[in-house]
C-alpha cells in the first residue's frame, strides 16, 4: 500500500503548506517557511489578526535584509509567498502540509483537527505546534492518524534551530521521515520523540525547574529579578520569569495545569502567577505581567543578583527528568536530549555536564531539593544512579550518518 493514500508524497515535490492560527507562533512558522521558498496560506479567525502577524513578518524579514541574511530573495517576493486567508477551503484545498499553531486549549485544538481532516487532500499531513498536548489525542479527530504528527517549533522561530517531531501512537514512520526531511528543507534540525508524553523533550524537562522557581518564590528565598539577574550574570539572554513573560503567563499556566492533570499534582500553576493571570496581566502581550513591558522590554536590575538560589539547582532537576525520559525510550539516542536543549533554549552547554562532573553530589543535591521544597517530583530516580552518561557528540554523529544512508 503506498504512503498517504493514494499518492505518495516526497519533499521534493511539496509547494503548498497551510498554517492555522497566525499567532506568535503561527506567523514565525509562516516566515520560515516563506524564506524557505514555499507557497503558505497563514489562516486565522480575524483579519485583525492577519493583517498584524502579515506586519509583523515584514518587521523579521525586514531586520534579516539589514543584517545581509537574505540571499537571493527580497521582503516583498518573500512576503509574496504567504497567502492570508479567513477561508478553511483557501487555505486547504491544495495543501500538501498543515501545520496546526492554535492555541493550547484541547478542545479547540481538536475542533480544528475536525475541520482539517474534512477538507484536506487525503494525501496531506496534518502536523501540530503544540508544547505539550497528546498527539495520539488529537489525532483521534481524524481519519488519517497515521498521517498526524508533532511538530514543535521554538520561539523566536527563526532563531531558533530545534525542531521536535512527535510520534503518535499511530504514525506512521513514513510520515515521520517525510516531516524529518521537511525540517531539514527549512534549515532546521528535527530532533525524533518516539513517544507520546506530555511536553515532549524540551518543556518536560524544564517543566520541574518551573516548580522549583515558583516554589522559591513563594518561600520568599529570591525574588523574580533576583533569579533572572542571577541567569543573565551567566550569559543567558533572559532569565527563566522574563521568558515566561516573553511567552505568556497564560500558555504557562495552560501547560503546567495539563502536567498537573497527566503526569503530577505538582507541577500544577502557582496562586501567585494565578492571581496575575486573574488581573488581566500575561506579560508582554498586555503590556503588564510579572514585569513591566510598557517600553517594549522589562529593565532587569542586574545588581540585584542573590546567593540564595544556585543556578545549579535549575539545571539538576532537569537532569532527574530527562533521565525519566530516557528510561521510557522516549529519545532515539540519549544525547539527543542535550542537543534539543542546545538548540531550543538559550543554554548551549546542555545538562549532561551536571551528571558526567558529580554523579554522587547530583543525586544527594535532589534528595535536599527535595525535602527542602516538600516536592516529591526532584526526588532522584533509581535509573540516574546507573545511566549511561549521554553524548550530545555521538547522538549528532549517529544521526549524520544515518541520514547518508
Amino acid at each position: 500500500m503506498p504512503f498517504l493514500g493514494e499518492i505518495k508524497m516526497n519533499i521534493c515535490n511539496i509547494k503548498n503548506v497551510a498554517v492555522i492560527g497566525a499567532g506568535d507562533m503561527g506567523h514565525g512558522i509562516a516566515e520560515l517557511c516563506a524564506l524557505n521558498g514555499y507557497t503558505v496560506y497563514l489562516k486565522d479567525i480575524d483579519q485583525k489578526f492577519l493583517d498584524r502577524a502579515k506586519n509583523r513578518i515584514r518587521e523579521s524579514l525586514n531586520i534579516l535584509a539589514r543584517k545581509g541574511k537574505l540571499k537571493d530573495d527580497n521582503v516583498e517576493t518573500i512576503l509574496e509567498r504567504i497567502i492570508p486567508t479567513l477561508e478553511y477551503k483557501q487555505a486547504l484545498e491544495n495543501c500538501d502540509l498543515v501545520i496546526e499553531a492554535v492555541p493550547e486549549i484541547m478542545s479547540l485544538k481538536k475542533s480544528v483537527f475536525v475541520k482539517l481532516d474534512s477538507i484536506l487532500p487525503k494525501s496531506a499531513i496534518i502536523a501540530t505546534n503544540t508544547s505539550n498536548m497528546s498527539i495520539t489525542e488529537l489525532a483521534t479527530q481524524t481519519k488519517r492518524s497515521s498521517k498526524v504528527v508533532g511538530m514543535h517549533f521554538f520561539n523566536p522561530v527563526i532563531l531558533m534551530k530545534a525542531i521536535e517531531i512527535i510520534k503518535g501512537d499511530n504514525t506512521s514512520s513514513e510520515t515521520m521521515k517525510f516531516v524529518e526531511d521537511f525540517a531539514y528543507s527549512l534549515h532546521k534540525l528535527p530532533i525524533p520523540v518516539l513517544k507520546d508524553v506530555p511536553g515532549f523533550i524540551v518543556n518536560r524537562i524544564q517543566a520541574p525547574s518551573s516548580v522549583l522557581l515558583n516554589k522559591i518564590i513563594e518561600k520568599k528565598i529570591a525574588t523574580p529579578n533576583q533569579i533572572d539577574a542571577n541567569f543573565r550574570k551567566i550569559g543567558q539572554p533572559m532569565g527563566p520569569f522574563e521568558l515566561m513573560d516573553y511567552v505568556g503567563l497564560d500558555i504557562y499556566k495552560h501547560g503546567a495545569d495539563y502536567f498537573a492533570q497527566k503526569i503530577d499534582p505538582e507541577f500544577k500553576s502557582p496562586k501567585w502567577i494565578n492571581e496575575l493571570i486573574d488581573e488581566g496581566k500575561l506579560g508582554k502581550k498586555t503590556s503588564y505581567g510579572i514585569y513591566d513591558w510598557s517600553s517594549g522590554r522589562p529593565t532587569i536590575n542586574l545588581e540585584d543578583t542573590t546567593e540564595n538560589v544556585d543556578n545549579k539547582d535549575i539545571l539538576l532537576v532537569q537532569v532527574n527528568e530527562a533521565a525519566k525520559l530516557i528510561e521510557k525510550g522516549v529519545v532515539e539516542y540519549p544525547g539527543d536530549i542535550d542537543i534539543a536543549i542546545q538548540n531550543a533554549t538559550g543554554n548551549v552547554s546542555g545538562i549532561f555536564w551536571l551528571l558526567k562532573d558529580d554523579r554522587e553530589y547530583l543525586i544527594n543535591r535532589l534528595n535536599s531539593i527535595a525535602d527542602e521544597m516538600g516536592i516529591e517530583i526532584f526526588r532522584p530516580i533509581d535509573f540516574l544512579k546507573e545511566m549511561p552518561f549521554p553524548s550530545a557528540r555521538k547522538a549528532l554523529k549517529a544521526r549524520k550518518k544515518k541520514r547518508r544512508e
